[in-house]
């Protein structure tokens, strides 16, 4: 703890760094928001988004049987339709064709297909109206194009959140707490990232890595400033040193997320939809960035150099703000990059944050979250393997 709290003073001392750390990313955001607000807009423009539906039986034939079997006109049941409530909500920003099982639809060409199975709608119309329905039933499938990855994350959003009302209302309309009126859906997500967004969220998960090689050059610098000779002398354990550093990389971290987010609402107009699901990420994103910046500590005490920290800042951030799509969608580049993109620390935390930021909930998130966590995990024990047992000091 006297460690931690040595660190918390010296970073407090030297205001210059501390501000620069905290302000340059919410700066970097407000640069590439204003200079590519126009071209970023229609890269993620709606029109673009295209769905297929491959259907077992018409919507028309479904509406025939369910209007004869329930004595209800067809005008009252279409709007409980499911899916097709979604689509007409939709349908002058987003392309929706209609094929039967027979047609070959060629699934790379849309940017999502769904799979409607016969007797679907009707299962659907049954429980809506408070019916039994005893036959089993699969659900319909979702395909979402990877080669349109941005795009296709927000149709898979809002999916997720249609249907979720979906099961709400008729949870609600058996038990007789609601009238039957299924015709307004709120739809999740529905509207494109802004450039201001978009670049938060990159700048955010980028900049923060700045920070763990930071962290390693101050944690040499008193290295060859004897400072770290002392604590040796102290009996301070290794382990203890580097917990220090983790844990004041991942305050100066979580500080960083702060100012950005907390000015870019405040200037930016941006919004946070699922703030839980959106701290969560937050945190396990400074703990993954506190376990770098350990095991950069713990490299250059090993080697006996700073450079290490200075090829990471300048070499290695820069090569996952490219392939995490930090600096622009890498999808829009090459489908590759996108997929190796999202097993970089930064893009799987940039794609986290948007979900989060449009709703997704801690559910949806899961494989972010243990995927971040388990690597701050290995990287800080791995650090604590390289760490020399007396930082390389001679004894």
């Amino acid at each position: 703890m006297s460690i931690f709290q040595k660190e918390l003073k010296q970073l407090v001392n030297d205001k210059g760094a501390l501000l620069s750390t905290l302000l340059l990313p919410f700066v970097s955001t407000m640069i590439l928001g204003f200079a590519l607000t126009n071209s970023f807009s229609s890269e993620v423009s709606f029109e673009e988004v295209s769905i297929a539906v491959v259907e077992a039986s018409t919507l028309e034939d479904d509406l025939q049987v369910a209007s004869e079997r329930f004595s209800i006109s067809e005008d009252e049941l279409l709007p409980l339709a499911v899916p097709d409530t979604l689509f007409a909500y939709m349908d002058s920003e987003i392309g929706v064709d209609y094929y039967s099982p027979d047609d070959d639809v060629v699934y790379k060409d849309y940017t999502a297909v769904i799979e409607i199975p016969k007797g679907y709608r009707l299962m659907l119309w049954h429980e809506q109206l408070g019916e039994e329905w005893s036959e089993d039933m699969e659900s319909f499938q979702l395909f979402l194009n990877q080669e349109q990855r941005q795009h296709a994350m927000m149709v898979q959003m809002m999916m997720n959140s249609y249907m979720e009302q979906v099961y709400a209302h008729t949870e609600l309309a058996e038990n007789e707490e609601i009238a039957a009126d299924f015709g307004n859906v709120v739809v999740q997500g529905n509207s494109p990232l802004t450039s201001f967004e978009y670049y938060t969220y990159g700048m955010g998960v980028l900049y923060v890595f700045f920070t763990a090689g930071l962290m390693a050059n101050f944690a040499f610098t008193e290295k060859k400033g004897k400072i770290y000779g002392r604590l040796v002398l102290a009996n301070i354990q290794p382990v203890n040193y580097l917990l220090a550093k983790f844990s004041t990389s991942c305050v100066i971290v979580f500080l960083q997320l702060v100012v950005l987010f907390g000015l870019s609402m405040l200037i930016f107009q941006i919004t946070i939809t699922n703030w839980l699901s959106f701290i969560a990420i937050a945190v396990v994103l400074c703990l993954t960035v506190g376990s770098v910046a350990s095991l950069l500590v713990a490299i250059q005490f090993r080697a006996n150099t700073e450079k290490v920290a200075n090829v990471f800042m300048l070499l290695v951030v820069s090569i996952l703000g490219f392939l995490g799509g930090s600096f622009f969608p890498s999808s829009n580049l090459s489908p590759l990059l996108n997929e190796i993109g999202q097993f970089t620390p930064n893009g799987l935390a940039l794609q986290a944050f948007i979900q989060a930021g449009q709703g997704e909930s801690i559910a949806h998130l899961s494989h972010s979250l243990i995927y971040l966590t388990t690597l701050s995990f290995v990287l800080f024990v791995f650090a604590w393997v390289v760490f020399p047992n007396k930082g390389g000091i001679e004894s």
